[in-house]
């Protein structure tokens, strides 16, 4: 009885500490944030700048990403649609920018008024330490541009962003949700 008892507490002493392991290896997993909001520049062209940081504890590699932006009215193609790749280490705290230019026969920069527009991004990176992939997908909406006045970029709201993934479907654009 006293082997089976020990046995027992062992097993769950065991499972336990897994059960710890893996969650210290959630929280140490690199993740990505955009600490500031987007930069959205109207020169000669429309372009976005958005600036990730690795708050995760282990570093990040082979991160890549597939960009898309299109009108929020949801018709027509996209006006981008990009990928792109980082062969660097992106260690924690330190940040990668990922600039989107859109050509000016898309969007004329020099208008009063310019339709809101969303931006969708996946990302894809690896941890080099748990040798384990992740992926991230982000959306935003940039809220164009009013009276010549800036507006804000935003995350979307869920209601859209199931609109979104519809749009994307009928564009052709597969972004499978892991």
């Amino acid at each position: 009885m006293a082997t089976t008892v020990l046995a027992l507490t062992a097993l769950i002493t065991v499972v336990l500490t897994v059960a710890a392991w893996k969650g210290q290896q959630a929280t140490a997993r690199p993740y990505f944030i955009l600490k500031e909001s987007p930069k959205v520049d109207l020169g000669n062209e429309l372009s976005f700048e958005l600036k990730f940081t690795n708050v995760g504890i282990h570093p990040a590699v082979d991160l890549s990403s597939e960009t898309i932006v299109f009108d929020d009215q949801l018709t027509g193609k996209p006006i981008h649609h990009d990928e792109s790749a980082i062969v660097n280490e992106i260690p924690k705290d330190s940040s990668s920018s990922l600039v989107m230019t859109i050509p000016s026969q898309e969007i004329l920069p020099k208008q009063l008024n310019i339709n809101a527009h969303y931006v969708v991004v996946d990302l894809h990176y690896t941890d080099p330490i748990l040798k384990k992939a992740y992926r991230q997908l982000i959306y935003l909406k940039w809220n164009g541009v009013k009276a010549e006045k800036m507006q804000p970029t935003v995350h979307v709201r869920v209601e859209e962003r199931d609109k979104i993934d519809v749009y994307l479907k009928k564009e052709g654009i597969d972004l499978i949700k892991d």
